[in-house]
């Protein structure tokens, strides 16, 4: 049986964390769906991109995994994700400072592998960070 702590581990750490998109088509089911994309669901292909887009813009990238919970075929974790802002994001330009931003997600595990998921990640935090909205007066 494929333990599945093992396979949020590696789409965080290696993937996200990491960069290695090479690790995607291992962890993720050939009809993954990511319900929660910014522009929509995206495939494994579009993950991939994805991937090398936060990469391309936040340099030493560090993920952390803090909590990970199995029902089954059904997961659900958080994370957190920090690195240096160096690279164009979503637009903006580089600002060289530290982005950090967490998320919770939930899962669906078939033949092993991570077949559906979706996000609840703290954008007003990334966005506030990233400059794109003014902070409220209680987050300064």
């Amino acid at each position: 049986m494929t333990d599945h702590r093992e396979t949020i581990r590696r789409l965080n750490l290696d993937v996200f964390g990491k960069g290695n998109v090479g690790v995607i088509d291992e962890i993720l089911h050939e009809d993954f769906v990511d319900h929660t994309g910014m522009q929509g669901p995206m495939d494994r292909e579009a993950t991939k991109q994805f991937v090398q887009q936060i990469h391309g813009a936040l340099s030493d990238t560090e993920t952390t995994v803090d909590h990970i919970l199995v029902d089954g075929d059904r997961v659900a974790w958080r994370w957190h994700m920090k690195g240096t802002h160096t690279g164009d994001f979503m637009g903006v330009p580089p600002t060289n400072d530290t982005i950090e931003v967490s998320g919770n997600d939930i899962g669906i595990m078939r033949d092993g592998k991570l077949a559906e998921m979706w996000s609840e990640v703290d954008n007003l935090s990334l966005f506030s960070q990233l400059g794109i909205v003014n902070p409220p007066p209680f987050m300064s």
